[in-house]
């Protein structure tokens, strides 16, 4: 289910609809804001002629073939779960090669084929330059949706062939929609804080639902005052408590940041960068849960004595 962004469905569908319809679309924002669902959506739309700006409805035919994953004219392209390139989590130049007769071919059922990409920023060098290639020369009735967390990284050359598309921060009564929507009985506490720390992309924040947001918070403030971090600690290290740590990483840096303006002290700012830096970091580079939260622990702590010394 798409919630918000009606300006840019507008936007395509009145391309659509006026027979000025790009043959790449490049769909940008930040991570969690709704990227995938628009292009999803927007694949709906070229394959089931609905020109409505809402969801096209479960029962449709083109919906029932796609969500089973046997549509003949669409595809989903995203790096590989296991192989070449799941390790890095990279787009490999033999996907886009096997994709061939589908690219060069006409639409079997539908009045176009689409090819939906998620991400276009998973795409390593020779595999740009192999899509490049397709981009250069489009096929008639074959629309691409490309999802991009990072348009600026992408070849110029890219950029220049797509038509962007960028989805803007959703308002917080539409984030709470996605949010109650995926976790369905949620305490509303919790839904709150989740909107809260979204910043307009539920997606970004999804993972930490169960994290038990008061209790962690109760948990940071004993160790900024003084207390001692071991149970924050192992309360992060169990397999079960991704979300928690999740919310560890999104939860320290923020009340750093609040320590940080409501003091002129400039070590506050400086922990707070810190800490930043470290949870910005920790799952890209797969750090250990534990040390990570006694290193969180740390920063709080020194936090905790500048903020009692002033």
């Amino acid at each position: 289910m798409l919630i918000g962004h009606h300006r840019p469905r507008e936007l395509f569908l009145e391309a659509l609809s006026g027979g000025r319809l790009h043959h790449a679309w490049l769909i940008t924002g930040p991570r969690g804001i709704g990227k995938r669902r628009l292009a999803d959506w927007a694949a709906l739309k070229l394959l089931s002629g609905d020109r409505t700006l809402e969801d096209t409805p479960a029962t449709d035919p083109a919906a029932a073939l796609v969500a089973a994953g046997s549509h003949p004219d669409h595809r989903v392209l995203t790096p590989p779960t296991e192989g070449r390139g799941s390790a890095t989590g990279s787009i490999i130049v033999e996907q886009i090669r096997d994709l061939g007769e589908f690219l060069h071919s006409y639409p079997a059922i539908a009045e176009w084929r689409t090819l939906v990409v998620d991400s276009i920023d998973d795409m390593n060098a020779s595999t740009s330059n192999a899509f490049l290639k397709e981009l250069e020369e489009p096929r008639q009735k074959t629309i691409y949706l490309l999802v991009s967390h990072a348009p600026q990284r992408l070849l110029p050359t890219i950029r220049s062939r797509c038509r962007p598309l960028r989805l803007l921060a959703l308002p917080d009564s539409e984030a709470r929609q996605v949010l109650e929507a995926e976790h369905p009985g949620l305490p509303e506490p919790e839904i709150a804080q989740l909107v809260h720390l979204a910043r307009g992309a539920p997606g970004s924040v999804s993972d930490l639902a169960g994290a038990d947001f008061a209790g962690l918070e109760r948990a940071m403030e004993r160790v900024i005052g003084g207390g001692d971090a071991l149970a924050l600690v192992r309360s992060v290290q169990p397999q079960a408590a991704g979300p928690r740590f999740q919310a560890l990483l999104a939860l320290a840096p923020r009340r750093l940041a609040q320590l940080a303006r409501a003091n002129p002290d400039s070590r506050l700012l400086d922990l707070y960068a810190e800490a930043e830096a470290l949870s910005q970091a920790a799952v890209p580079l797969a750090y250990d849960r534990g040390q990570v939260a006694m290193a969180l622990s740390d920063i709080m702590a020194r936090a905790g004595r500048i903020q009692g010394s002033s």
